[in-house]
């Protein structure tokens, strides 16, 4: 099996672009970025659940077994998607919020 290289996220989004979710679809994994950009055109036509769809291919970091990564992205001032993989910060949640029983709510 080789290792993943790059994915590729693709976005569903409205008209405008100002709402945009990940798509249903699952995330493909590719052997290479320039696999990925190849393909890339063809799988946002597969977006049928919005009126407009947008992708990018994502270099993933070096990963050891067990690993998991997140991808963090936006849409840039011309609604360019910009998106980075990072490793999953897997570590222990070291505080708790909870509102006070005295707070009034709304």
């Amino acid at each position: 099996m080789e290792p993943i290289v790059a994915v590729m996220l693709i976005l569903g989004c409205d008209h405008s672009m100002m709402v945009c979710r990940q798509s249903a679809r699952p995330v493909e994994h590719y052997a290479s970025v320039e696999s990925c950009e190849a393909d890339r055109d063809i799988q946002v036509r597969f977006v049928d659940d919005y009126p407009m769809a947008v992708g990018e291919c994502i270099k993933v970091p070096a990963l050891d077994a067990g690993q998991k990564v997140v991808i963090d992205w936006r849409l840039d001032a011309t609604n360019g998607l910009l998106a980075n993989a990072r490793l999953r910060d897997t570590g222990q949640m070291t505080a708790e919020a909870a509102m006070p029983s005295e707070a009034g709510g709304v």
